[in-house]
């Protein structure tokens, strides 16, 4: 996967895909000009099959195709999650069908043939879509990655730190919870320092967000 070497985020990609040879070609002119290389497919299934659907970016998708049409292979990558956003291309008289693939989380659509600047533009947002989307999900990578890095204690305390309780309070807890392992609440001092140390936070209430995106508050036995 390409990366942009000053933040290591993946560079998009820009993806057409169009059954017709001259709408191809003129729409990757138009982007070269703009500065983006585009990957050109003749057909949804070769699409499908060939592009990297997991790789940030955008997809310019033609709605009526032989073989499978553009909503097919939108719902196809809806399908397998595809980090990349479409734009439909549709030609005079498909409106309502791409106002209906908008709704279903298309992020535009441009009626055929497509202005520079419109489709430039439109580029644009769907790319950013695309890269905002991933940066998040590698985020929440690595917040699952840190807290797996927890011992099973760790995030049991973590759970109770999370709900605001002190020291005192988390002892008392864990303390009713299994009488036969009393904890002192300078041992779970020593826990929150090691928790705060490996999920990389300075205060209980970054751990209670970083609790609650990950859903581990779900398994907080009462």
């Amino acid at each position: 996967m390409t990366r942009d070497a000053h933040n290591d985020m993946p560079l998009p990609q820009v993806c057409i895909v169009d059954d017709d040879d001259g709408v191809r070609h003129s729409l990757a002119a138009l982007l070269l000009a703009g500065g983006h290389s585009a990957q050109l497919f003749a057909s949804g299934a070769g699409f499908l099959h060939q592009a990297d659907l997991q790789h940030p970016g955008c997809v310019l998708l033609d709605l009526r195709m032989d073989g499978m049409s553009g909503l097919q292979v939108f719902e196809e990558m809806r399908q397998r999650h595809s980090a990349l956003k479409v734009v439909f291309l549709s030609a005079h008289g498909e409106l309502s069908s791409a106002v209906a693939a908008v709704k279903q989380g298309a992020v535009d659509w441009l009626e055929k043939p497509c202005n520079e600047h419109t489709l430039l533009a439109a580029v644009a947002r769907a790319t950013e879509l695309s890269l905002a989307e991933a940066a998040r999900a590698r985020q929440q990578q690595m917040l699952r990655e840190r807290w797996s890095a927890l011992s099973p204690r760790q995030q049991e305390v973590a759970r109770l730190l999370a709900t605001g309780q002190s020291s005192k309070e988390v002892a008392r807890t864990l303390g009713l919870r299994d009488p036969g392992r009393p904890i002192d609440p300078r041992t779970v001092d020593t826990h929150r320092s090691a928790i705060f140390l490996k999920l990389d936070i300075r205060s209980s209430h970054e751990l209670g967000m970083l609790v609650e995106d990950l859903g581990a508050s779900a398994q907080i036995t009462r």
